[in-house]
């Protein structure tokens, strides 16, 4: 696979992987003679819960899986970063810690793209990743990286005890990326975004993490590097397959639904916690959306006459 060099910034589908990591969970640290990347693994995104499964755990190995899994990730950051790369392991936490001596250009290009950012909490999605002349495979392999730490992929997802979800975690300091991540993979990829559930009072959140969620079945195109993670996937989307199709599920946030009725005001709605622009009362998730800078307007015909379904905003 070939790299692109836009307007000075280099990108393949390695380096988007990386930044994908990066933006998930990453922190950066440099002084004039160490430079060091931490990315965190979160053992809860990692985990599968038997209850999820009837028992089929016990065909999974997660330990062994996790394993692998960062032993892949480990060589294909060594390859790019040409650096040391070390792995350390708790109970609730796998870290990734990329180790450089000199302010390389792969370093300078990974920092051009996070626009000197050194903190996942305030990184967005790379501008880059939306420019017309990048491959759909450049930003799929950004949305992996992303997801192979943020994705938690069990059934306690579902839609209304059916069709089943993967939800894609951002911490709620970042109040961006959702809106960025969202489009990425609705305008870029063709996979659909159900909806966005935010750590917002309004929605009974209160300051929790942010929850992108996403059919299992559109998601297969994703796919995680952890065997664990993929082998649920896979029976979650069978399971999905058996039942009866309702295809109005799989069709992309329109950016705007029907209300479903009014929400009780919250005490905090108003809180300094909250970024300026969502400082206020909110009806629905994609009046968040909305106040996010989402753009998406339902493309044609009467409003939401042919995209209303029921939304879980829990």
């Amino acid at each position: 696979m070939n790299g692109l060099i836009i307007e000075d910034d280099y990108i393949d589908p390695d380096v988007a992987y990386l930044l994908g990591l990066i933006v998930a969970r990453g922190q950066i640290i440099q002084n004039p003679s160490l430079y060091k990347i931490i990315i965190s693994f979160p053992m809860g995104n990692l985990q599968i819960e038997a209850k999820d499964l009837e028992g089929q755990i016990q065909q999974f190995d997660i330990k062994t899986s996790i394993q692998l899994g960062m032993g892949q990730i480990r060589e294909r950051l060594i390859e790019l970063m040409d650096c040391d790369v070390k792995v350390n392991s708790t109970d609730n936490n796998n870290s990734m810690v990329l180790i450089l001596t000199r302010r390389t250009m792969a370093w300078r290009n990974i920092l051009m793209h996070l626009e000197q950012k050194t903190d996942f909490r305030q990184m967005s999605v790379p501008k880059v990743l939306f420019h017309e002349a990048v491959t759909s495979d450049v930003r799929l392999e950004f949305v992996r990286g992303f997801a192979d730490i943020a994705a938690n992929i069990r059934r306690s997802n579902n839609h209304f005890g059916e069709f089943n979800r993967v939800r894609l975690d951002v911490l709620n300091e970042n109040w961006t990326l959702p809106i960025q991540i969202c489009s990425l993979m609705q305008q870029h990829l063709d996979i659909p975004v159900q909806s966005i559930i935010w750590g917002h009072p309004s929605l009974g959140r209160e300051f929790r993490e942010h929850m992108i969620n996403v059919f299992v079945s559109p998601f297969q195109r994703v796919g995680s590097i952890f065997t664990h993670k993929q082998q649920v996937l896979d029976i979650l989307t069978e399971q999905d397959d058996e039942r009866p199709q309702r295809p109005s599920l799989y069709l992309p946030c329109p950016g705007r639904r029907r209300l479903r009725g009014q929400k009780e005001t919250h005490a905090e709605e108003k809180s300094l916690k909250l970024p300026e622009n969502v400082r206020k009362h909110f009806d629905a998730y994609w009046q968040i959306c909305k106040a996010a800078d989402c753009l998406v307007e339902p493309e044609s015909g009467p409003l939401f006459a042919s995209v209303e379904v029921e939304v879980d905003e829990n």
